[in-house]
């Protein structure tokens, strides 16, 4: 097994989260900078776009100097491995134990296991390494018959854990959804927190590409049409009842799996 180190360097935007001292505002994110605040961010899965918006807001609330969780659609099974790496030098072995587990090397890829995703954790692991009060932490569990009920219980244990921190969780635009009744990961955070704490954004674009899983089986790079508002931000606005508004962004742009990352 060779191991490309040049692969990760981080990309350039993301790197603003590495040292979070010139990241930009935001447009409409600043009312949402509160303490034990929970913006439930929705994604279409394998795009550099939803992961470099997530970082993109806990950095403007780390500059507030509020303690960030970031909360990722991925196993709870490897918290303890994900601990381990943020807790690491970063090196090539580390890397390469971590990317090593079954959820990102394993055939089936639907974009959750992306480049982009490995690379918001990896800002946040140098982000800790200088000291700053950021964590991750894994929501789901593929098998369970109710994963947005298992999803909304996990993040919920971290809530009720540190209710002064600023948390963010990214998962599919579905998850996030609020509506009463939907049986959704967002209604059952609203229903344990109520609204006054909880912010659910549908991610927005006018465009481009994805890592994508079609109903036939097969996954890969996919191009997709959107319905964006060509424009830039947050914007609280009445989606249906379903969320609270949107994260609005021009074009978005496959990331590729992080496996990708190592050749055999």
């Amino acid at each position: 097994m060779r191991f490309y180190t040049n692969l990760f360097i981080l990309s350039t935007s993301l790197l603003f989260l590495a040292s979070c001292n010139q990241c930009d505002p935001l447009p409409g994110a600043e009312p949402l900078l509160q303490p034990g605040q929970v913006v439930l961010l929705g994604e279409v899965h394998g795009t550099k776009e939803g992961p470099e918006f997530a970082g993109q807001i806990a950095c403007n609330a780390l500059k507030k100097n509020l303690m960030v969780t970031i909360a990722l659609e991925l196993p709870q099974a490897d918290q303890d491995q994900l601990d381990k790496y943020l807790d690491s030098n970063g090196s090539i072995e580390a890397k390469r134990k971590f990317l090593g587990l079954n959820f990102w090397s394993r055939d089936y890829q639907d974009g959750r296991a992306s480049a982009s995703i490995f690379q918001l954790i990896e800002s946040v692991r140098i982000l800790r390494e200088n000291n700053k009060r950021i964590d991750v932490v894994f929501l789901d569990v593929e098998s369970a018959g109710n994963r947005d009920r298992i999803m909304a219980e996990r993040l919920l244990e971290d809530v009720k854990s540190y209710p002064n921190n600023f948390f963010i969780s990214l998962t599919g635009n579905l998850h996030n959804i609020i509506s009463t009744g939907s049986g959704r990961m967002g209604s059952y955070m609203v229903d344990a927190l109520g609204k006054e704490r909880v912010v659910s954004l549908k991610q927005n674009y006018i465009g481009g590409s994805a890592w994508v899983c079609l109903a036939g089986g097969s996954c890969g790079p996919v191009n997709l049409k959107g319905k964006g508002g060509n424009q830039f931000g947050i914007f609280l606005n009445d989606e249906n009842g379903n969320y609270d508004g949107t994260l609005e962004m021009d074009s978005i742009h496959v990331s590729y799996p992080a496996r990708e990352l190592i050749k055999i």
